[in-house]
């Protein structure tokens, strides 16, 4: 399949085809080494699926059991399920075993849209949330298909608002995609999964083989375990879990601790538990968090993965093309991280610009992981007094590249001068031509040698596409070095997390504002989000201040610190000579002289974290006009 194809929603990748029947056929990685069977051609035209097949006793809605015809001596043994997205859901909930659910969830329940279902359905799977001894087994989606034919809405049962919803919600999902799947209100969607041996625990109760008490207490597992992997099934029910006989003597496969061993099916009202959705993104955070200091340990890439590993100027990366037909270097060797810094991950995110002359923003992801992003102004000639000095330089100079940005700060880091975290490169899939006027084409001329491992490879830096770096959001430690320092957790996620309670998060944040207003700062300039406390790693407390306070810092760069009145003159002044000796002595230079490239930390009343010596800890944010001293640092 070529690259082009691929598609993604709700962290699926998609290959999707277009079949010569027409339609379109979604395939998941459980249905790539399948894709001949999934052609529509061998299950669903002629009602293939109706004839052949058997539909399922006991479902509400249209599900069949069907091999596909045979391609090259093999079939498919399939379930073949028709959506119902924004149909009305008829739930009516046994009293036998009804789960304890209020009445606004069931007035809401709603049918998974296609996508959504199979994005829930591949979590669930992952099983990354919640107690890890616990797996919930299910059908593996292999594909959604759309056939061509158009209906009416009356002969669909849709409901027009409803599927607006759904449809709004995966047109989010991929906002920033070119490529992007879209559900079409007169489109039927099916939906294929792997058929799962056995029969439902109802039909052994019926047979005598499951006796009463065991199908209660099965159900009641069932939700116990979902509910602890952070799901629920709004109509759970014993027709859902599937139950396999042994071969020998037909008793039902348990457990080594005498538990009945299921699989589950049907998943258009699984949903996601209130609990988890509010701990999804802490943790996705904590995830992330163990990657990153971890980005350099070697991980394999999946055999059906279309990363690759390169390494430019001595970097390593993880290299993949995106949705919207962009390029991504993700920094390290772990695989793992790539889909952090898809561009849909991080582009259409709400965002605080930081800077009033270049495109510099801070965001937290959908994953909620604060970062920071700048555009690249590599191509352009610096626009700097071409009269001065330091002007000449920087003209000689020009801007770095992205890559360059990367390495000169991996190199600052390696000689223990501080630095804030590269992340990754991102290139554009569309173009934007510069003028004529505007154009410094020295490092594109420098870099045509280096090539993406592509198939086929291309230049890594090309005139007429604009480039991004992400970098880490500067909290006072690297995130590469907490294991043995302190994590640092924005007010928002401590109190979400159970770290701090609401009323220490207000005590903080009257702090720092009584602090600020003493400075004549009368509206409040920071953010809950922008304020964070600290933890040791492994730790379930908040760090404490010499008062026994729960320890809360801010970050502000040296020059907005000094105009506030935060940062005395001789403190700022010092800053800069530290980090020109400190670069100096790795034989490097900074050729624009500006103190809002140097990060500082501040506590709650708003003395500056410094060092065992007493000098300021500050941290290096910008290196588009790094140099070696005497040879190049890269």
């Amino acid at each position: 399949m070529p690259p082009e194809s691929l598609v993604r929603a709700f962290g699926v990748d998609y290959y999707h085809v277009v079949p010569p029947e027409g339609g379109d056929l979604y395939v998941t990685p459980f249905g790539f080494s399948q894709i001949s069977q999934l052609m529509p051609a061998n299950w669903y035209f002629d009602e293939w699926y109706a004839r052949e097949g058997e539909k399922l006793i006991g479902s509400t809605g249209h599900v069949y059991h069907v091999l596909s015809r045979p391609v090259r001596g093999k079939r498919a043994d399939l379930v073949v399920k028709f959506s119902r997205v924004a149909q009305y859901v008829p739930l009516i909930v046994e009293a036998t075993y009804a789960e304890d659910f209020d009445p606004e969830t069931i007035a809401a329940a709603r049918f998974n849209s296609p996508m959504e279902e199979f994005g829930l359905v591949m979590e669930l799977r992952r099983g990354l949330f919640g107690p890890s001894h616990i797996q919930i087994l299910t059908q593996r989606p292999l594909a959604i298909y759309a056939p061509p034919e158009e209906f009416k809405l009356w002969q669909l049962g849709r409901s027009t608002s409803s599927f607006h919803s759904h449809r709004r919600f995966l047109e989010l999902d991929q906002e920033d995609a070119v490529k992007a799947i879209e559900l079409d209100i007169k489109r039927k969607y099916v939906l294929l999964y792997s058929w799962i041996k056995g029969q439902d625990a109802e039909q052994f109760h019926d047979a005598g083989i499951v006796s009463e008490s065991e199908l209660h207490e099965l159900t009641n597992r069932v939700a116990s375990e979902l509910r602890q992997k952070g799901f629920r099934v709004l109509d759970n029910k014993p027709k859902h879990f599937i139950l396999r006989q042994h071969r020998r003597n037909a008793s039902l496969m348990r457990r080594k601790d005498g538990e009945l061993i299921y699989g589950l099916v049907d998943f258009e009202l699984l949903q996601r538990t209130p609990e988890h959705q509010r701990q999804f993104k802490t943790m996705q955070q904590e995830r992330y968090r163990t990657l990153q200091i971890e980005r350099y340990a070697y991980r394999p890439i999946p055999r059906s993965s279309q990363l690759k590993p390169t390494s430019i100027f001595g970097v390593n990366y993880i290299y993949g093309t995106v949705q919207d037909g962009g390029h991504l270097w993700v920094v390290g060797r772990n695989p793992s991280l790539f889909d952090f810094f898809v561009p849909d991950r991080w582009r259409r995110t709400s965002r605080v610009k930081l800077s009033p002359l270049s495109e510099v923003y801070r965001t937290h992801t959908r994953d909620n992981i604060e970062v920071v992003y700048r555009r690249s102004r590599v191509g352009f000639p610096p626009r700097h007094d071409p009269l001065s000095e330091e002007g000449k330089r920087i003209r000689s100079h020009g801007y770095n590249s992205p890559f360059e940005e990367v390495v000169i700060a991996e190199r600052l880091r390696e000689m223990e001068i501080p630095t804030t975290l590269p992340l990754a490169i991102y290139r554009t899939g569309h173009a934007s031509t510069k003028s004529r006027f505007q154009r410094d084409d020295r490092r594109v001329l420098d870099h045509a040698d280096l090539l993406t491992p592509s198939t086929p490879a291309i230049p890594i830096l090309q005139t007429d596409y604009d480039y991004y770096t992400l970098w880490d959001c500067f909290r006072g430690f690297s995130p590469v070095s907490e294991a043995a320092e302190a994590v640092g957790i924005d007010l928002e996620q401590a109190v979400v997390s159970a770290l701090i309670d609401a009323d220490t998060r207000d005590s903080i944040m009257d702090r720092i504002h009584r602090m600020l207003e003493k400075l004549g700062l009368e509206e409040d300039p920071l953010e809950e989000s922008e304020v964070s406390v600290h933890k040791k790693p492994g730790s379930d407390t908040p760090c404490l201040d010499e008062r026994g306070e729960v320890y809360a810092t801010f970050s502000l760069d040296a020059l907005t610190a000094f105009e506030i009145g935060l940062l005395p003159e001789t403190s700022y002044k010092s800053a800069l000579r530290a980090l020109n000796t400190r670069l100096n002595a790795a034989d490097a230079e900074k050729l624009d002289s500006e103190g809002n490239h140097l990060l500082l930390s501040f506590d709650a009343d708003g003395e500056p974290r410094r060092d065992s010596d007493g000098e300021l800890q500050w941290a290096l944010c910008n290196f588009e006009f790094v140099r070696g001293l005497y040879r190049p640092i890269r």
